[in-house]
């Protein structure tokens, strides 16, 4: 019997106007700023629209859209009315720099959600992302779509991601004030993905095996963490304790342990070993590519220009990496937070897995 997958990402560019620090695709070692030559091969809005055709289809209720920025993409209002129009929910990734450019169209769309990149108070966020004006650039535009949902328009829901990395994490415990001051009234904070090449060699010689070369790693290559946990852990305390109203939206719910664990070293694993992403997630690369994991796309099981999802997804290149992954993690596994995207660390227990 033929199965689909049922959590849908689609990331539309890899186009970016901003160059972040912690960033595996546009940061100093990022695998698209190193190659920039695969951006000249994405996808044209016909070629999406039929993705979101077969979504529609199976009666998939929602799907994500990410990048590079997704407000870069050419035909982006296009994309989201088709994508409204076959009733499906919309979920977005932004850099939050072209908000108030796109604002009307948003609203206007509606049934939607944006989750905000913020990595601190002004001079810290706009050092991280590598452009100054890049908080006041997102602060107007959170600003714009609050001040037309004032007028009877539909509402937008949005939160803001932290990502907690060594350039920022001392700011961590002042990031409660920084949702209230942009009218933001959720958080998620994630800590950042870090190899050793140690850890890079032997995922590259993991895929090699599977008969695919590895790059992607190369994009988060650090040798350490470089955040020291006690200071961190006052951080993260204070982060807590000043929550008030604002939500901390638990993505990835580590606790203080964990924590230390993760920035410790990047072979200590934290929490469970499986990925519930082989059994449920798709992402599409902007060149059509399929793949399970949106930050590791090294291995592609095919591409939807050349078949449908459904296809792909059932394929025995789709299967031959499920059966692999199944039974161990890949290296840069232990530092990966996209499994949460199919399903949260609550629901592996219910899933049946150990």
């Amino acid at each position: 019997m033929m199965s689909f997958p049922q959590s849908i990402s689609l990331t539309i560019t890899n186009h970016c106007n901003l160059r972040c620090r912690m960033c595996g695709q546009w940061g100093l070692e990022g695998y698209i700023r190193c190659n920039p030559e695969g951006l000249q091969y994405e996808l044209t809005l016909a070629d999406w629209q039929r993705v979101v055709d077969e979504l529609a289809d199976h009666d998939i209720p929602s799907l994500l859209l990410r990048g590079g920025e997704v407000f870069l993409f050419p035909q982006i209002v296009e994309l989201l009315e088709y994508i409204h129009a076959r009733g499906i929910f919309i979920s977005i990734d932004t850099n939050g720099t072209m908000l108030a450019r796109y604002a009307e169209d948003i609203v206007r769309i509606g049934r939607m959600h944006l989750t905000i990149s913020v990595d601190g108070p002004e001079q810290v966020h706009d050092a991280v992302r590598g452009v100054p004006g890049t908080f006041q650039r997102l602060k107007a535009g959170v600003a714009r779509i609050a001040e037309l949902e004032a007028r009877g328009d539909d509402q937008i829901s949005r939160s803001i991601c932290f990502t907690i990395s060594q350039y920022n994490y001392r700011y961590l415990g002042v990031m409660p004030e920084v949702a209230r001051t942009l009218g933001l009234g959720a958080i998620a904070i994630v800590p950042y993905y870090y190899f050793p090449e140690k850890v890079g060699r032997q995922y590259e010689a993991e895929l090699g095996g599977l008969g695919c070369q590895a790059y992607s790693w190369a994009g988060f290559h650090h040798e350490d963490s470089g955040v020291d946990f006690e200071e961190f852990q006052q951080q993260y305390r204070q982060y807590l304790a000043t929550l008030g109203e604002i939500y901390s939206y638990p993505y990835m719910p580590l606790d203080e342990d964990q924590y230390r664990d993760w920035f410790a070293d990047a072979w200590t694993p934290v929490g469970y070993p499986h990925c519930l992403n082989v059994e449920k997630l798709i992402d599409i690369q902007p060149d059509g590519a399929a793949n399970f994991c949106v930050d590791f796309v090294d291995y592609s099981f095919g591409n939807i220009k050349d078949a449908t999802i459904e296809t792909l997804w059932n394929g025995e290149r789709a299967e031959r990496f499920r059966r692999y992954r199944r039974e161990r993690p890949l290296a840069v596994c232990h530092r990966c937070g996209a499994k949460y995207m199919s399903q949260s660390w609550s629901a592996y227990g219910s899933a049946g897995i150990p």
